[in-house]
Protein backbone atom coordinates (compact mmCIF):
# COMPACT_ATOMS: atom_id res chain seq x y z
CA UNK A 1 0.00 0.00 0.00
CA UNK A 2 1.21 3.64 -1.30
CA UNK A 3 2.28 5.67 1.12
CA UNK A 4 0.20 9.37 0.27
CA UNK A 5 2.19 11.76 2.38
CA UNK A 6 5.24 10.82 1.22
CA UNK A 7 3.41 10.48 -2.29
CA UNK A 8 2.34 13.90 -2.09
CA UNK A 9 5.85 14.79 -0.46
CA UNK A 10 7.57 14.35 -3.49
CA UNK A 11 5.06 15.55 -5.75
CA UNK A 12 5.37 18.70 -4.20
CA UNK A 13 9.16 18.91 -3.58
CA UNK A 14 9.03 18.33 -7.27
CA UNK A 15 6.30 19.77 -8.50
CA UNK A 16 7.37 23.54 -7.09
CA UNK A 17 11.13 23.03 -8.51
CA UNK A 18 9.68 22.36 -12.11
CA UNK A 19 7.08 25.21 -11.43
CA UNK A 20 9.74 27.53 -10.46
CA UNK A 21 12.15 26.61 -13.69
CA UNK A 22 8.83 27.12 -15.90
CA UNK A 23 8.27 30.55 -14.51
CA UNK A 24 11.94 31.48 -14.95
CA UNK A 25 13.17 30.54 -18.40
CA UNK A 26 12.66 29.55 -21.57
CA UNK A 27 15.57 27.43 -21.39
CA UNK A 28 14.99 24.14 -19.87
CA UNK A 29 17.18 21.97 -21.25
CA UNK A 30 19.79 23.60 -19.60
CA UNK A 31 18.85 22.41 -16.08
CA UNK A 32 19.80 18.58 -17.50
CA UNK A 33 22.64 16.84 -18.24
CA UNK A 34 23.45 12.95 -18.13
CA UNK A 35 27.14 13.95 -17.51
CA UNK A 36 26.44 15.97 -13.95
CA UNK A 37 23.95 13.54 -12.82
CA UNK A 38 26.25 10.37 -13.49
CA UNK A 39 29.03 12.15 -11.32
CA UNK A 40 26.86 13.50 -8.52
CA UNK A 41 25.26 9.90 -8.01
CA UNK A 42 28.39 7.46 -9.15
CA UNK A 43 30.43 9.70 -6.60
CA UNK A 44 27.87 9.61 -4.09
CA UNK A 45 27.43 5.43 -4.27
CA UNK A 46 31.21 4.77 -4.84
CA UNK A 47 32.26 6.88 -1.70
CA UNK A 48 28.97 5.18 0.56
CA UNK A 49 30.84 1.62 -0.90
CA UNK A 50 34.02 2.81 0.63
CA UNK A 51 32.35 4.25 4.24
CA UNK A 52 30.19 0.48 4.45
CA UNK A 53 29.93 -2.92 3.06
CA UNK A 54 27.92 -3.82 -0.67
CA UNK A 55 25.25 -5.63 1.51
CA UNK A 56 24.55 -2.66 3.66
CA UNK A 57 24.55 -0.07 1.09
CA UNK A 58 22.16 -2.34 -0.97
CA UNK A 59 19.91 -2.91 2.13
CA UNK A 60 19.91 0.95 2.78
CA UNK A 61 18.96 1.61 -0.90
CA UNK A 62 15.88 -0.57 -0.67
CA UNK A 63 15.08 1.13 2.66
CA UNK A 64 14.68 3.99 0.58
CA UNK A 65 12.57 2.46 -2.16
CA UNK A 66 10.48 1.47 0.61
CA UNK A 67 9.61 5.20 1.77
CA UNK A 68 6.49 4.98 -0.65
CA UNK A 69 5.03 1.60 0.80
CA UNK A 70 2.71 2.81 4.02
CA UNK A 71 3.84 1.80 7.38
CA UNK A 72 2.27 -1.15 8.97
CA UNK A 73 3.06 0.03 12.68
CA UNK A 74 0.38 2.83 12.93
CA UNK A 75 -1.73 3.40 15.76
CA UNK A 76 -4.76 1.56 13.84
CA UNK A 77 -2.52 -1.75 13.36
CA UNK A 78 -1.74 -1.52 16.93
CA UNK A 79 -5.21 -1.56 18.17
CA UNK A 80 -5.63 -4.68 15.75
CA UNK A 81 -2.88 -6.04 17.34
CA UNK A 82 -4.37 -5.81 20.54
CA UNK A 83 -7.74 -7.24 19.25
CA UNK A 84 -6.03 -9.78 18.18
CA UNK A 85 -3.59 -11.03 21.44
CA UNK A 86 -7.12 -11.48 23.24
CA UNK A 87 -9.09 -13.47 20.53
CA UNK A 88 -5.64 -15.45 20.39
CA UNK A 89 -5.66 -16.04 24.11
CA UNK A 90 -9.32 -17.52 24.08
CA UNK A 91 -8.42 -19.60 21.49
CA UNK A 92 -5.18 -20.87 23.08
CA UNK A 93 -6.93 -21.05 26.82
CA UNK A 94 -9.80 -23.02 25.20
CA UNK A 95 -7.91 -25.38 22.22
CA UNK A 96 -4.06 -25.05 23.40
CA UNK A 97 -1.46 -25.05 21.34
CA UNK A 98 -2.83 -26.86 17.89
CA UNK A 99 -6.20 -24.86 17.88
CA UNK A 100 -3.85 -21.51 18.52
CA UNK A 101 -1.75 -22.50 15.38
CA UNK A 102 -4.90 -23.42 13.36
CA UNK A 103 -6.35 -19.90 13.98
CA UNK A 104 -3.18 -17.81 12.91
CA UNK A 105 -3.31 -16.56 8.75
CA UNK A 106 -0.77 -16.84 6.55
CA UNK A 107 -0.81 -12.87 6.02
CA UNK A 108 0.21 -13.05 10.39
CA UNK A 109 2.75 -15.58 9.67
CA UNK A 110 4.66 -12.97 7.09
CA UNK A 111 5.35 -10.36 10.46
CA UNK A 112 8.39 -12.19 11.25
CA UNK A 113 8.47 -10.61 14.42
CA UNK A 114 5.01 -12.58 14.98
CA UNK A 115 6.40 -16.19 13.33
CA UNK A 116 9.14 -15.63 16.04
CA UNK A 117 6.57 -15.58 19.03
CA UNK A 118 4.58 -18.49 17.40
CA UNK A 119 7.90 -20.16 17.16
CA UNK A 120 8.99 -20.30 20.42
CA UNK A 121 5.53 -20.54 22.10
CA UNK A 122 4.86 -23.91 19.87
CA UNK A 123 8.85 -24.96 21.03
CA UNK A 124 7.27 -24.95 24.88
CA UNK A 125 9.46 -22.18 26.24
CA UNK A 126 8.82 -20.50 29.34
CA UNK A 127 8.01 -16.49 29.39
CA UNK A 128 11.48 -15.58 30.72
CA UNK A 129 13.48 -17.57 27.49
CA UNK A 130 10.46 -15.51 25.32
CA UNK A 131 10.88 -12.32 26.62
CA UNK A 132 14.57 -12.70 26.13
CA UNK A 133 15.15 -14.24 22.87
CA UNK A 134 12.49 -11.58 21.68
CA UNK A 135 14.19 -8.92 23.23
CA UNK A 136 17.44 -10.08 21.51
CA UNK A 137 15.97 -10.16 17.82
CA UNK A 138 14.11 -6.66 18.51
CA UNK A 139 17.34 -5.28 19.17
CA UNK A 140 19.24 -6.52 16.50
CA UNK A 141 16.63 -5.23 14.12
CA UNK A 142 16.95 -1.89 15.53
CA UNK A 143 20.50 -2.06 15.15
CA UNK A 144 20.14 -2.88 11.54
CA UNK A 145 17.68 -0.10 10.58
CA UNK A 146 19.73 2.34 12.54
CA UNK A 147 22.65 1.37 10.60
CA UNK A 148 20.44 1.96 7.07
CA UNK A 149 19.54 5.39 8.51
CA UNK A 150 23.16 6.43 9.23
CA UNK A 151 24.02 5.15 5.58
CA UNK A 152 21.54 7.15 3.87
CA UNK A 153 22.60 10.14 6.23
CA UNK A 154 25.99 9.55 4.83
CA UNK A 155 24.93 9.84 1.27
CA UNK A 156 23.20 13.18 2.23
CA UNK A 157 26.94 14.61 3.43
CA UNK A 158 28.55 13.33 0.32
CA UNK A 159 25.93 14.28 -2.65
CA UNK A 160 26.53 18.09 -2.06
CA UNK A 161 30.48 17.86 -1.63
CA UNK A 162 30.58 15.86 -4.77
CA UNK A 163 27.92 18.65 -6.66
CA UNK A 164 30.87 20.76 -5.32
CA UNK A 165 33.72 18.66 -7.24
CA UNK A 166 31.18 18.38 -10.21
CA UNK A 167 31.29 21.83 -10.55
CA UNK A 168 34.99 22.96 -9.75
CA UNK A 169 35.62 20.11 -12.78
CA UNK A 170 33.18 21.91 -15.03
CA UNK A 171 34.98 25.10 -14.42
CA UNK A 172 38.06 23.63 -14.95
CA UNK A 173 37.30 22.44 -18.23
CA UNK A 174 35.41 25.84 -19.30
CA UNK A 175 38.42 28.08 -18.41
CA UNK A 176 40.65 25.80 -19.77
CA UNK A 177 38.55 25.85 -23.14
CA UNK A 178 37.51 29.71 -23.34
CA UNK A 179 40.64 31.13 -24.40
CA UNK A 180 39.98 34.76 -24.76
CA UNK A 181 36.69 34.30 -26.15
CA UNK A 182 34.57 35.68 -22.93
CA UNK A 183 31.37 35.63 -24.81
CA UNK A 184 30.49 31.74 -23.65
CA UNK A 185 31.43 32.54 -19.66
CA UNK A 186 27.92 32.97 -18.28
CA UNK A 187 26.53 29.81 -20.62
CA UNK A 188 30.01 27.65 -19.21
CA UNK A 189 29.52 28.72 -15.50
CA UNK A 190 25.58 28.04 -15.55
CA UNK A 191 26.58 24.23 -17.24
CA UNK A 192 29.32 23.89 -14.46
CA UNK A 193 26.96 24.66 -11.61
CA UNK A 194 24.44 22.21 -11.97
CA UNK A 195 25.97 19.68 -10.23
CA UNK A 196 26.16 21.45 -7.36
CA UNK A 197 22.06 21.71 -7.89
CA UNK A 198 22.04 17.87 -8.65
CA UNK A 199 23.68 17.13 -5.58
CA UNK A 200 22.17 19.63 -2.72
CA UNK A 201 18.86 18.52 -4.45
CA UNK A 202 19.34 14.76 -4.27
CA UNK A 203 20.79 15.30 -0.29
CA UNK A 204 17.64 17.73 0.52
CA UNK A 205 14.89 15.59 -1.09
CA UNK A 206 15.62 12.17 -1.33
CA UNK A 207 18.69 11.26 0.89
CA UNK A 208 17.85 12.87 4.22
CA UNK A 209 14.57 13.07 4.19
CA UNK A 210 14.58 8.90 3.48
CA UNK A 211 17.11 7.93 6.47
CA UNK A 212 14.14 10.33 8.82
CA UNK A 213 11.47 7.85 7.45
CA UNK A 214 13.42 4.77 8.14
CA UNK A 215 14.15 5.94 11.48
CA UNK A 216 10.28 6.90 11.97
CA UNK A 217 9.43 3.31 11.20
CA UNK A 218 11.95 1.98 13.35
CA UNK A 219 10.63 3.75 16.28
CA UNK A 220 7.18 2.85 15.29
CA UNK A 221 7.71 -0.97 14.59
CA UNK A 222 9.47 -0.54 18.24
CA UNK A 223 6.24 0.01 19.92
CA UNK A 224 4.54 -3.10 18.02
CA UNK A 225 7.53 -5.56 18.57
CA UNK A 226 7.41 -4.33 22.51
CA UNK A 227 3.42 -5.42 21.74
CA UNK A 228 4.19 -8.73 20.57
CA UNK A 229 6.47 -10.10 22.64
CA UNK A 230 4.54 -9.09 26.05
CA UNK A 231 1.23 -10.71 24.01
CA UNK A 232 3.24 -13.82 23.67
CA UNK A 233 4.75 -13.72 27.29
CA UNK A 234 0.75 -13.37 28.64
CA UNK A 235 -0.22 -16.03 26.15
CA UNK A 236 2.29 -18.40 27.29
CA UNK A 237 0.76 -18.00 31.00
CA UNK A 238 -2.42 -18.04 29.67
CA UNK A 239 -3.58 -14.78 31.00
CA UNK A 240 -6.84 -13.77 31.10
CA UNK A 241 -7.99 -11.52 27.89
CA UNK A 242 -8.89 -8.71 29.79
CA UNK A 243 -5.42 -8.66 31.31
CA UNK A 244 -3.84 -8.49 28.01
CA UNK A 245 -5.94 -5.94 26.83
CA UNK A 246 -4.92 -3.35 29.60
CA UNK A 247 -1.56 -4.33 29.56
CA UNK A 248 -0.91 -4.16 25.76
CA UNK A 249 -2.81 -0.96 25.13
CA UNK A 250 -0.04 0.76 26.90
CA UNK A 251 1.42 0.65 24.40
CA UNK A 252 -1.42 2.18 22.07
CA UNK A 253 -1.90 6.00 22.30
CA UNK A 254 -4.55 6.70 24.70
CA UNK A 255 -7.27 7.60 21.98
CA UNK A 256 -6.71 5.16 19.91
CA UNK A 257 -7.06 1.99 22.58
CA UNK A 258 -8.74 -0.92 22.02
CA UNK A 259 -11.70 -1.68 24.45
CA UNK A 260 -14.45 -4.36 24.41
CA UNK A 261 -17.84 -3.33 23.54
CA UNK A 262 -20.73 -5.15 25.41
CA UNK A 263 -21.88 -6.35 22.58
CA UNK A 264 -18.60 -8.09 21.99
CA UNK A 265 -18.49 -9.53 25.52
Amino acid sequence: MISFSTLIGIAAGVGLFVFAIYTSTDNYLIFISVASAMMVIGSTFAASLISFSFGEVMHAIRAMSETLLASQCTQKHLQKWVKRFMELSNIYRDGGISALEDSVTKKEMRNRFFALGMELLSNGYKHADIRTIMTDAMDSHWQRQSLESKILNTMGVYAPGFGMVGTIVGLIIMLDSMGDDMANLGKGLALALITTLYGVLLANLLFKPTASHVTEKQEQEYFLHQLMMDGFVMLVDKKDAVLIQDRLNAFVHPRRRYIVEESEG
